[in-house]
């Protein structure tokens, strides 16, 4: 896939959507609420990897009452995500530009109440497997600023992902359920919001697979 060009002027585009977007997101961390201007948020979402924002702006609009942030670390892509929830005046939106290993520098312990990774990158060589985002070091670390009981919701399009995903769900404790290979041909399609790649993806024939996991208790060991 080509990686998308850097956009001009960037820093002043940045400012211009300053009201979804925080230079030092660590300075929230365990306060997201009230830096949001949303101290009476029902719930926290956080998207790891949201590119372009299509995701993100219909999931704002879905569930208002929640305080969502996305995170994206390619600068372009989070840019044009910022610009459409200024576009869309979306006060429930905003977006840290940073990367999915540095969560436990933006969230506080149990502050957030679900996370959602979209089409994240499947590293198929043999051994990238521990950058995967499912990969049980991430999941440890989603337990720490996840409450306890809270939601993963997972979709791909790549089979040995998914595959993978639901050994280490499984092996580090999170219980998954509304598994599906064929997303847009099961019972969940209908409340199912889609991302940019999802709907490419589909033109494709490709199906999408989709699980939510549910955080259960940490096990003792593991191999």
């Amino acid at each position: 896939m080509a990686r998308m060009r850097k956009k001009r002027n960037l820093i002043p585009r940045t400012e211009a959507c300053s009201e979804h977007f925080f230079d030092d997101p660590t300075l929230n961390k365990g306060k997201w609420r009230e830096a949001c201007g949303m101290p009476e948020a029902k719930e926290l979402y956080v998207e790891i990897g949201c590119g372009k924002g299509l995701f993100s702006e219909n999931m704002a609009k879905k569930y208002p009452d929640v305080c969502y942030v996305a995170i994206e670390r390619e600068p372009s892509c989070c840019l044009l995500a910022m610009e459409k929830a200024t576009r869309e005046n979306l006060k429930n939106l905003f977006f840290i530009r940073g990367d999915a290993t540095n969560l436990l520098e933006f969230f506080g312990a149990e502050e957030v109440d679900r996370i959602y990774i979209n089409f994240c990158d499947p590293w198929t060589r043999q051994n990238k497997p521990k950058r995967r985002l499912t990969y049980r070091a991430f999941l440890d670390m989603y337990r720490q600023v996840l409450k306890k009981g809270a939601q993963i919701h997972f979709k791909t399009d790549n089979d040995a992902l998914f595959d993978f995903s639901l050994e280490e769900f499984t092996a580090s404790g999170w219980e998954t359920t509304c598994v599906t290979r064929d997303l847009h041909h099961s019972e969940w399609d209908e409340e199912n919001i889609r991302t940019e790649f999802e709907s490419k993806y589909a033109e494709q024939g490709i199906p999408i697979k989709r699980c939510v996991a549910v955080m259960g208790e940490k096990p003792e060991s593991r191999e």
